[in-house]
């Protein structure tokens, strides 16, 4: 086990996730990646948040990519306030929290010019060509699904949630944003139905719902999203969430009307 004192470089450790642990010091921030991470993403996720900045998006200012005992981390401003989560955890807050995120999403979705965001469906085409828990024939099936689904030009952030969102009582600030596309909203609301499914189908239900009233778009429009998104997550989440993805993954074509009965 490695002796390096990460907390005296880098600050007290705010933040801990399956990919980084988040140290504070002063009003900066280091997202530091876990030994083996891979490289590109962490260029990519400054790169976007450099983008980002000059759109004056809600998300923390970067200042460096740095290398710390053999990980690489990124320096950005300490993010102030508490995530949404708390507040749509409490079902006294949770009608107005969901509305406030949606509200905040569908903004978003509108952002400025997003030319230089990576394209979306080429994006989960290297998502399901990397994923070894498809199997071939299920891996072809995704992809055909995937070639028929609409193009976009929509900032998508594609793991919006209330965990993601922090507010200090005056200003939204946005993180995690490696997976940052620019493509179909439905499809940005779609991932962000997946997140709220794995915590309480009615919770879910009532995002979609609400989205759709919100943005304008059909829930089908949604929904049509989900084999795909699915397929691209399984064996990167929990296997307690495992049912809940197989599920959807046989929402393709030839089984729409698990979907027809919710439009």
């Amino acid at each position: 086990m490695s002796s390096y004192h990460y907390e005296e470089e880098l600050g007290q450790i705010v933040g801990r996730g399956a990919q980084a642990t988040v140290y504070a010091k002063g009003e900066y921030a280091v997202k530091l990646y876990r030994e083996g991470y891979p490289k590109g993403n962490v260029f990519s996720e400054a790169y976007i948040m450099a983008n980002l900045e000059r759109e004056n998006f809600p998300s923390p200012k970067v200042y460096e990519v740095l290398l710390v005992n053999g990980q690489y981390g990124i320096r950005m401003d300490l993010v102030k306030g508490e995530t949404m989560a708390g507040t749509l955890g409490d079902p006294a807050t949770r009608e107005e929290t969901l509305k406030r995120l949606v509200e905040l999403q569908c903004r978003l979705q509108r952002h400025g010019d997003v030319e230089w965001a990576p394209d979306l469906k080429m994006r989960l085409r290297m998502d399901l060509m990397r994923n070894s828990r498809l199997s071939e024939g299920g891996r072809q099936k995704l992809l055909e699904e995937l070639e028929r689904l609409p193009e976009g030009r929509a900032l998508c952030h594609c793991d919006f949630h209330a965990g993601n969102v922090f507010f200090d009582g005056m200003k939204y600030t946005i993180i995690d944003l490696l997976q940052i596309s620019r493509g179909d909203p439905a499809a940005d609301a779609a991932c962000s139905y997946l997140s709220y499914r794995f915590m309480d189908e009615n919770l879910a239900e009532n995002y979609l719902d609400l989205y759709c009233q919100t943005s304008g778009i059909h829930r089908k429009d949604v929904l049509q999203w989900l084999a795909v998104y699915a397929g691209t997550l399984l064996g990167q989440v929990p296997e307690k969430y495992l049912s809940i993805l197989e599920g959807f993954v046989g929402m393709g074509e030839e089984n729409d009307a698990l979907w027809k009965v919710r439009q």
